[in-house]
């Protein structure tokens, strides 16, 4: 008897699917999310991150330009040289703000030209800065005294990172503009970095601004494009590109000056650290890293990643309230055991990012950003 109410089930079901069928023409299929708009992406990551985020380097960058035009003044010109030391530093160290913000992006204009080297050269695990800038000021060459000249010459004599080298001790004091045999040099350098500087950074807002090279590669994908064929893929681009900028402050910065060795040496790696600004930097490049997802809407991109920016927010929020701790000199706060377990929970959050962004973030928008650059994917 089971057995005969089992098939009268079955042939009931049977009837009633064949029904639906015949009345909407159609066999029935489950609700589905909405297609992903996937042009949406790359211009609202230029448009509300990159522009104004470059922007901002550049006035910082010009407002630096006279904190060295006045440190370097002659002394009988200076007024209170405290004063002027005071302003320079801080004028440094909000241009490194800046510049963390936009640097973990990676991509569009910052990636034509080698605008990144040019901004400044990190990381630099071997020191190729330090060798080239202390034989620049050896020879005293004067091709690098304007910025016309020095943009011909190496990438790592042109960028934030050779400014700080000549304008600070290694104990993060001020050098630039005192009394030293080579001050006339050190401060004709200084400006012509900080001019190069400034016409870099109008180079990359102008790449933003009036698309060109990559950015409007970006931003026009098409069959004949050979960087992006679909809007996906130029989305997967700016991902990737995003991804990379988060794995280099995990494992080229985080990790490697939480490695074993004498701590001085150790913060030494981070870049910024000779200026006391590689807390900074670093807290500057997880807050822009932020800004660029949340203005791009990728989480906003798939019904079930809309969580993932509040996730964002929040464990960003964490790492730089962390961060915020951390002393200035890097070297101080790694031989702290408690400024030190506070960088290993940054780590620990910057690991968690990438899982949440390249693993479920991506694969809610189907894309392939669960790799970056330097995985040579």
């Amino acid at each position: 008897m089971t057995g005969v109410i089992t098939t009268l089930r079955n042939w009931a079901w049977a009837f009633a699917v064949a029904g639906l069928a015949a009345g909407f023409g159609a066999t029935p299929v489950l609700a589905q999310e909405p297609p992903i708009d996937y042009g949406r992406f790359v211009p609202a990551l230029v448009e509300d991150y990159a522009l104004p985020t470059a922007r901002d380097l550049r006035d910082r960058l010009q407002e630096l330009e006279g904190d060295v035009a006045r440190l370097c003044a002659r002394p009988e010109e200076v007024g209170d040289a405290g004063e002027a030391t005071s302003a320079f530093a801080d004028g440094f160290a909000a241009v490194v703000a800046a510049h963390g913000r936009l640097a973990v992006s990676r991509f569009g204009a910052l990636a034509d030209a080698s605008a990144l080297e040019r901004l400044a050269f990190v990381p630099d695990p071997r020191g190729v800065l330090r060798r080239q800038v202390t034989r620049l000021l050896a020879k005293e060459d004067p091709s690098a005294l304007t910025a016309a000249t020095l943009k011909d010459k190496s990438v790592a004599l042109q960028g934030l990172t050779a400014l700080e080298w000549i304008a600070f001790s290694p104990d993060g004091a001020v050098v630039l503009g005192t009394e030293q045999p080579d001050r006339a040099y050190r401060c004709a350098y200084a400006g012509a970095l900080v001019a190069g500087l400034i016409a870099t950074a109008n180079e990359v807002g102008r790449g933003y601004a009036s698309p060109s090279g990559q950015t409007a590669l970006l931003l026009s994908p098409g069959p004949d494009n050979r960087l992006a064929a679909t809007p996906k893929e130029a989305a997967e681009v700016a991902f990737k590109a995003l991804m990379t900028g988060l794995a280099l402050m995990k494992d080229q910065v985080l990790e490697r000056v939480l490695e074993p060795g004498p701590a001085n040496g150790r913060a030494a790696r981070a870049p910024f650290a000779r200026s006391r600004n590689a807390v900074r930097h670093l807290s500057a490049g997880i807050e822009g890293l932020a800004l660029a997802i949340t203005a791009a809407g990728y989480p906003e991109g798939a019904e079930g990643a809309r969580w993932i920016g509040n996730s964002l927010q929040f464990e960003t929020a964490n790492a730089r309230a962390a961060l915020a701790a951390v002393p200035a000199d890097l070297g101080a706060g790694l031989a702290d055991p408690e400024a030190r377990a506070r960088l290993v929970y940054v780590n620990t959050i910057l690991s968690g990012l990438r899982g949440t962004l390249a693993g479920e973030l991506a694969g809610h928008l189907a894309l392939k950003g669960g790799f970056n650059a330097l995985d040579g994917d």
